[in-house]
C-alpha cells in the first residue's frame, strides 16, 4: 500500500470530455508533491448507463455511495469550487467536501470563476442585488459564507491547491509526530509511577513485574 497521503479530487470537471486529460494532469501534480490523487471516476471519458443512456435512482445510489466512502479514506479533499450550470459550485462537490469537513479532513478549494454571484445592482438601502433578486453577501470574499468557512483555503488554480495541500499535511504530520513524542513521553512517566508505587518494579496485566 502506498505511504502517500490520499488526495480525493472532487469536482464537476468529469462532466466534461477533457476529464482524461485534468485527471491526469490532477495525478501527476499530486504526485509530485508527494501525493496520491484519488479520482471519484476513472480517468476516461464517462459513457454507459446515467451517461450515455437511461438509469435508474439505484444505480445512482451506488454511485453516491462511492464517492462517499473514497471521501471517507481521504487524508485531505480538493474541490474544483467554479461555477457549474449556473453561478455556483457543482452541488454534488459541495455534498463531498461537507462530508470530508464534518469528518475532520481538511478541504483545500479552487476557483477559475469570479463569485458565487454577479451583482447586477442595489436596492434602495445599499444591498447588492443578483438577476433574480436576491440579495448578494457583501463580506468581501469569492464563495457564500458556508463554503468560504468549511474550506481551509481557496485559491485560483488546481495547482496552487495541490501546493496547499501538500504543505498542509506535511504540518498534520509534524503535529503527528509531536504527539506521539508527548504520548512516548506520558507513557514513560506512568510507568515511572507504577515503577515506584510497586517498590522498583512495574506490574504487567498477567500480574507478572517488568524490570
Amino acid at each position: 500500500m502506498s505511504g502517500k497521503k490520499r488526495i480525493y479530487i472532487a469536482g464537476p470537471n468529469l462532466f466534461y470530455a477533457n476529464w482524461p486529460t485534468f485527471a491526469s494532469q490532477a495525478q501527476t501534480l499530486c504526485a509530485e508533491h508527494g501525493l496520491e490523487a484519488i479520482l471519484p471516476v476513472p480517468a476516461t471519458v464517462l459513457t454507459g448507463p446515467g451517461v450515455t443512456e437511461p438509469s435508474d435512482a439505484a444505480s445512482a445510489k451506488k454511485v453516491s455511495v462511492n464517492c462517499r466512502k473514497a471521501v471517507s479514506r481521504a487524508h485531505g479533499v480538493i474541490a474544483n469550487l467554479s461555477p457549474f450550470r449556473g453561478t455556483e459550485p457543482d452541488s454534488g462537490t459541495v455534498v463531498e467536501y461537507t462530508l470530508a469537513h464534518v469528518l475532520g479532513i481538511p478541504v483545500i478549494g479552487f476557483t477559475s470563476g469570479v463569485g458565487h454571484t454577479v451583482p447586477v445592482g442595489t436596492d434602495e438601502e445599499g444591498r447588492l442585488l443578483a438577476s433574480d433578486g436576491g440579495w448578494i453577501e457583501q463580506f468581501g470574499i469569492r464563495h457564500n459564507v458556508m463554503v468560504q468557512d468549511v474550506c481551509d483555503a481557496i485559491t485560483t488554480s488546481m495547482q496552487e491547491a495541490v501546493i496547499l495541500m501538500a504543505g498542509l499535511m506535511e504540518k498534520r504530520k509534524l503535529c503527528d509526530r509531536k504527539a506521539s513524542s508527548v504520548g512516548f513521553w506520558w507513557n514513560k512517566a506512568i510507568q515511572e509511577m507504577h515503577r515506584k508505587e510497586a517498590g522498583g518494579e512495574i506490574p504487567t496485566k498477567d500480574g507478572g513485574f517488568l524490570p
